[in-house]
């Protein structure tokens, strides 16, 4: 099976091409190069003919893992490019071919924040557009997924790494739920939905989470507790 990455050096991106390239022939997207990558075979779209390449590659399976998640002041522009006019740029190339797009989006309401706002708003133009390609399109709202390095900027890995140094660690009352999500889990459940594309519709959406959701103090004081920390919470 053919399957094209996108976003292929973010911290999703990587684990699902290290974990999918021993089975299958994998590509990556990516917007710039990155000289501590390990993988080899990059599209990368500051190349002119970076959608030819891709129609080329003919791939049966195309996950993207692209987000802008707004945390570093990225302008409005900035977000809509990347969460909503890449993914239908892609989807709308490869519509001549049978392929299952998968679009890594998250469970948070749109009116959570602006990411939210524009990864939901993709799915609604790919799904007023999925009559005229001919494969499938699957949106994954993804709960909040953790696991080795992962980005310092992400909830999880801050507070990890806050007690190890035992800073301390600014909450509100913390009573807020979220599902936390292994990458290894989510990985399997990528294996998962790839190994059953042909029982899905057209246009599907898929909730994928440990099934178990506990309040951010509670995920502070366990990190607190394993790493035996002195931080204050």
């Amino acid at each position: 099976m053919k399957i094209l990455i996108m976003g292929a050096f973010g911290f999703l991106g990587s684990r699902l091409t290290s974990y999918f390239e021993s089975r299958h022939t994998v590509i990556g997207l990516a917007r710039k190069r990155n000289n501590e990558a390990t993988i080899n075979n990059i599209i990368y779209t500051t190349e002119n003919n970076w959608i030819e390449k891709i129609v080329e590659f003919e791939p049966n399976i195309i996950i993207n893992t692209i987000a802008c998640y707004g945390r570093h002041n990225e302008p409005a522009t900035a977000l809509i490019e990347s969460n909503i006019l890449m993914p239908i740029r892609v989807l709308e190339s490869i519509s001549s071919l049978d392929a299952v797009f998968i679009n890594c989006g998250t469970s948070l309401p749109p009116n959570t924040s602006l990411y939210a706002y524009t990864k939901q708003k993709a799915n609604e133009l790919a799904a007023a557009i999925i009559d005229k390609v001919c494969g499938k399109y699957i949106e994954l709202k993804l709960e909040h997924f953790y696991g080795a390095f992962d980005g310092d900027d992400k909830f999880t890995s801050m507070v990890i790494r806050r007690c190890l140094s035992n800073q301390p660690v600014k909450l509100t009352s913390g009573l807020q739920q979220r599902d936390f999500l292994y990458i290894k889990d989510l990985l399997t459940a990528f294996d998962c939905i790839i190994n059953n594309v042909n029982n899905f519709p057209k246009f599907h959406s898929i909730e994928v989470g440990s099934g178990k959701a506990i309040s951010i103090r509670e995920y502070v004081e366990t990190v607190k507790n394993i790493t035996k920390s002195n931080s204050i919470i």
